[in-house]
This record gives structure tokens, sequence and C-alpha cells, in this order.
């Protein structure tokens, strides 16, 4: 983005790789650009043309794919390329929180970053990764931590995969086990609402959403380890009744959802009695991508509560 009163889209893949002379360095570069647009207005339909082309570079031998991507929204993307990207080559989401036209703007170094991340042997396998500020997070678990901080995305909880370090990816972490298989990709991604309770709410928002038509999932960012206030407990009756999957995370920024401490009505062990699925360390964002994937797919509420458990307790 740039511009003289206040930055919008402006600059496509090529200008980016223009900018950055030591990219030539890595390996040769292929642009396309998908969509220029701020990141809050990007589509399910445009990341999923995106990762289509993905799937051809590599296909046609690429070793990585670089996916630059405004900041607002890029954990979101992260995750739902992560969910769906199944080859070994390198995803890469990158971008910047400062514009070109700013002092100490961070993009070119970013996309630098990006590349060798990208061109590592050492990423190969790992997934989606996001690359900023010399950080190297999992899409499973990076967040944007601050709306303007040049060191704004992190994985509080778990940590970074690694660095980049004169110019060489460095892994610090790896998952315990085997990362998740890949999901199909599906024709589209259902749209998944996220309803956050919070002192002295009376539940009427999720009432109305269970009895809506249109309404295929429901994601909840629960208070503490995945409670609710009891005024929601009718509401969470009538949407076990009408087959509407409830999926319970955290509201805090750290930790997972609840399954044996609390008894209490609208606590866990209430809840999962009432049907709830828990999504264990998934935060609220990245637990609505992956109901709406497996709803575009078609899964039972069965399989849906299997892929929480897998993709949410076992980060």
């Amino acid at each position: 983005m740039t511009g003289d009163d206040g930055v919008t889209p402006a600059l496509d893949g090529d200008d980016l790789v223009a900018a950055v002379p030591a990219l030539a360095d890595i390996g040769r570069m292929e642009c396309r650009t998908v969509a220029n647009v701020g990141s809050p207005s990007v589509s399910f339909d445009m990341l999923l043309e995106g990762l289509a082309w993905a799937h051809r570079m590599v296909d046609d031998g690429a070793a990585g794919v670089i996916v630059t991507h405004g900041t607002d929204t890029m954990e979101e993307t992260a995750y739902l390329l992560d969910l769906l990207w199944d080859r070994p080559e390198p995803l890469v989401i990158t971008g910047a929180m400062r514009s070109p036209d700013e002092p100490g703007a961070d993009g070119p170094a970013n996309l630098l970053d990006a590349a060798i991340v990208a061109a590592s042997w050492q990423a190969r396998g790992a997934g989606a990764v996001v690359v900023m500020n010399g950080e190297v997070h999992r899409a499973v678990t990076v967040t944007k931590t601050h709306s303007f901080a040049m060191d704004a995305f992190a994985s509080p909880w778990m940590g970074a995969l690694g660095r980049v370090v004169e110019g060489v990816f460095e892994p610090v972490t790896r998952p315990d086990g085997p990362c998740p298989a890949a999901l199909p990709v599906p024709q589209r991604v259902v749209n998944v609402p996220v309803v956050t309770p919070a002192l002295g709410c009376d539940g009427e928002v999720l009432r109305q959403l269970v009895v809506s038509q249109d309404c295929a999932g429901i994601v909840i960012a629960g208070m503490g380890a995945g409670h609710v206030p009891e005024s929601y407990l009718d509401a969470v009756d009538v949407a076990a009744e009408r087959g509407i999957p409830l999926v319970m995370t955290t509201r805090t920024r750290g930790g997972r959802t609840g399954r044996t401490t609390y008894a209490y009505p609208g606590a866990e062990i209430d809840l999962e009695r009432r049907g709830v699925i828990f999504a264990g360390l998934l935060q609220p964002l990245k637990a609505r991508i992956l109901l709406g994937v497996l709803l575009g797919l078609g899964a039972s509420r069965q399989t849906i509560a299997d892929q929480f458990e897998m993709r949410g307790f076992s980060l």
C-alpha cells in the first residue's frame, strides 16, 4: 500500500519483487496478483484461487510459494491455507506493518526473509508459515498481538517455529508429532459467525442465530476455559436439536478450553453433555476457519468433533 493521504492497495507482485534486488540471489521469482484489496476484504474465493495457483506452481517445479497479504486477516488466511496445503514445499505468508513510504518500512526485509524460508529445505513439510519481523510462525499458532508494532505477530502459547538469521532459516521448535494431513479443498468455505459472551449478556445473539435458516455452524469465544452464562443454555439446546454444530473456544489469548474442571451450568462439563464441541488450543478465528472448511466439505458432526480433537488438542 502507498499513498499521500492515507495508504491504499497500489503495488502488485512485480513491484514488490523489483524493490528487493537481493531476491535474485535466491532464485527466479514468478508473480501473480490474485487480488489487490485491503485484507479485511479478502474473500474465501480469492484464497481458494490463490491456493490453486500455488498448487500449479509447485507442480511445475517451484521450490516454494510466497503469499503477500495485509496483516489484519493474515493469521486467518495462513490457517486456511495450512489446512488445505498438501505439498511438502513451503507456503509462506508475509506482509508489512509499515508502508513503503514510511521510515523503516519492513516490507522488503519481510519479503526477502519469506523467500529465504520458501527456498529452505528445513521448511519443507512445515505447511503454511507466517514470516514477519525475522520470525517464522506456524499458521496454527500465530496471531496478531498489536495494531501497529513491528513485532505484532507472535505465537504466545507455543513460541516461534524459528528465525531468519544471516540469510538462513534456523528452526528452533518442531511439533511433537506429525502434522495432521491436509483436508480436501472444498468447493466453498462456509461463513461461520463467532459469538463472544460478555458480562451481562442475555444470549439473544446466539438465540437468533440458532433459529436462522442459513446458520450452518457457530463458534463461541467463551469466557475462561470455554464457558457461557446460564442465559445461553436454551439456545445451546436448540442448536443441538437442530443439528447445528456449536464449537467452543476461549476468548483468552492463551491456553486451551477445559474438559473436566468446571461442572456448573454453562461450564465445560455441562456444555459437553449438551453436545458442544470443544476446540482445545484453537483460538476463535482459527476455529471459525476449520469449521467453515469442514461444513463446506459436508462433514458430519462426528467428523467435525474428531477434527477438532485432532487439530485442537495436540498442536
